[in-house]
């Protein structure tokens, strides 16, 4: 990354032997940046299981924005992001909405074109890519959230993307979650937590496709903090799916925390 920052260095090379002959692996700046977020994302959730405070958490969404940092990237390269798929730029979305909005029109960016790409022909908008997002790739929930909370600030985003039905739970939270009754939004999170816990992600087709989405609810706390930017009271509202981070869900001002990230950002950003 040092390479990166301070020389642009944007492609690196592995060289390996196998069978007695020597190959290369090539690797961009974004692939790097994508497998760094797995490990960091992981040891980032372990290490605030263990001392649940502000600087852990803190470290946890650092180590997640680093996903957003490899879809700007690629977009900005006009490349695909390997192994990465619709619901996960939704995800990476949500970070940015919650704690990186500096970063979240990029991250949006990425989105579209990524669903664009699904597109081969003008035709194609028909029938089949409904069947396609009606029930997969998160299109049908937490899609339909993200649309609802980043709406007042970016209202020119998802225009052109088809319609669909939106799955139960999320109907009903998309409804509710503005409540001024903490009855009805301590519902809402049930009804996300429902969803979140009966998703298995079993499957790259699932919602909660990578266990990094699984351990930390970005959907849940979305809706606290659009609540708090709407200037709704979350006296009372609380579940314990994401009752451990929510002390800290409003300490996280001068996001990125750490250092590298910083240069990282303002590299890529």
């Amino acid at each position: 990354m040092n390479e990166f920052i301070g020389n642009d260095k944007d492609e690196f090379v592995q060289a390996f032997t196998e069978f007695g002959m020597q190959f290369e692996n090539k690797y961009s700046v974004q692939d790097i940046l994508q497998k760094i977020f797995y490990a960091r994302a992981e040891n980032g959730i372990v290490e605030f299981s263990q001392t649940p405070d502000a600087g852990h958490f803190k470290a946890i969404l650092d180590a997640y924005y680093w996903l957003n940092l490899a879809f700007v990237k690629s977009y900005q390269e006009e490349q695909e992001l390997k192994g990465e798929f619709f619901q996960d730029v939704v995800f990476a979305s949500l970070l940015a909405y919650c704690f990186y909005p500096q970063a979240l029109a990029k991250t949006v960016n990425y989105l579209e074109a990524e669903y664009k790409e699904s597109f081969k022909a003008e035709a194609d908008r028909k029938a089949p890519e409904q069947r396609k997002y009606d029930r997969y790739y998160g299109y049908g929930d937490i899609f339909q959230l993200l649309k609802v909370l980043v709406s007042d600030n970016h209202k020119g985003a998802f225009v052109e993307m088809i319609s669909g039905t939106v799955e139960t739970h999320y109907e009903f939270a998309i409804r509710n979650f503005l409540s001024e009754d903490p009855g009805v939004v301590n519902e809402v999170l049930e009804m996300l937590a429902q969803f979140h816990v009966n998703n298995k992600g079993e499957s790259y087709l699932d919602t909660l496709n990578h266990d990094c989405w699984k351990v930390f609810p970005l959907e849940m706390m979305g809706v606290v903090i659009c609540r708090q930017r709407k200037g709704l009271s979350n006296a009372g509202v609380s579940h314990p799916l994401i009752a451990a981070f929510l002390p800290f869900v409003f300490e996280t001002e001068s996001l990125p925390a750490d250092e590298l990230t910083r240069k990282l950002e303002l590299k890529i950003i």
